[in-house]
């Protein structure tokens, strides 16, 4: 086998890791969650108010660094999971976060049993690299509960080491899309954006409509595509409930979870500690 053959593997994984780093470096704002927060929802809703408030016709609205043009007066965003928190146990996590300093950070958030849930079905059903049973994954420590808790403490820790950071939950923009949007819009710097924009990106995004567009693989990659269009377990828009991880965790299981949040979440979150669903108010305590 020639040697460029050989080396194509190392070379393609160096560039991306290249890549990666740039787009890291070069981004004003970044949109972070631990997987399965809610953020393609998220994402889509910013994408679709920048179409629409700049006339814009995007293939992709998901992709919101590809809005930044140096004939676009838009902000670079970059969306990602800071470092795939999903494959790491809580003690291999990244905790310095001066990288982030100057910039500006929307930090994602859901209630950590509703994320464990999805994590376990995206794991099974999307990228098949997980072959145990729900009761099994919730003692998984390598992207298990233990994880997600850490995580979400990692940022409450340093979550004064950006120039600005704006905390989203997936509840509250569960319970108010166009108010939760609109705080959005206006820590990028969108304040502008009028009525009419931020309901029409909402009914673009309502869970009905992503189902479809994720059915039809509308805007051609793989974060907004279904594995097994018969299987809604395997689709990425897979329930958007509050609170369905009661019907899948229960018994030990859910003991244990709840064991894991009430001792080791930061009260940062404090409206995960405790039975949920959890329904209260983010409260921004910065």
């Amino acid at each position: 086998m020639p040697p460029l053959v050989r080396k194509r593997g190392p070379l393609r994984r160096l560039l991306q890791i290249c890549r990666r780093r740039w787009r890291r470096w070069r981004a004003d704002i970044h949109l972070i969650s631990y997987p399965k927060c809610g953020r393609t929802w998220l994402a889509l809703l910013i994408g679709k108010s920048l179409a629409l408030h700049h006339g814009l016709k995007v293939h992709n609205p998901l992709r919101l660094r590809d809005f930044a043009k140096p004939w676009r007066n838009i902000p670079y965003i970059l969306q990602h999971h800071d470092g795939g928190p999903e494959f790491l146990q809580p003690e291999e996590l990244g905790t310095d976060k001066s990288a982030y300093a100057g910039r500006k950070v929307i930090f994602m958030i859901r209630d950590p049993r509703d994320v464990l849930v999805s994590s376990y079905f995206q794991k099974t059903k999307r990228n098949a690299n997980y072959q145990g049973t729900m009761e099994e994954y919730v003692h998984e420590r390598r992207g298990g509960i233990e994880s997600i808790i850490e995580f979400y403490n990692i940022w409450a820790r340093n979550r004064q080491v950006p120039a600005d950071f704006l905390l989203i939950s997936y509840e509250d923009l569960h319970a108010d899309p166009a108010g939760e949007l609109r705080r959005v819009l206006e820590f990028i710097g969108y304040g502008e954006v009028s009525e009419a924009v931020v309901e029409e990106a909402v009914e673009f995004c309502r869970f009905d409509n992503m189902r479809r567009l994720e059915a039809g693989n509308a805007f051609g990659t793989s974060a907004l595509s279904a594995r097994e269009a018969d299987d809604e377990e395997s689709y990425k828009t897979r329930k958007g409930k509050v609170g369905g991880y009661g019907d899948y965790l229960n018994g030990e299981g859910l003991a244990y979870v709840e064991k894991v949040i009430g001792e080791r979440l930061d009260p940062f979150y404090w409206r995960y500690i405790g039975p949920g669903p959890a329904g209260k108010p983010v409260k921004e305590d910065l």
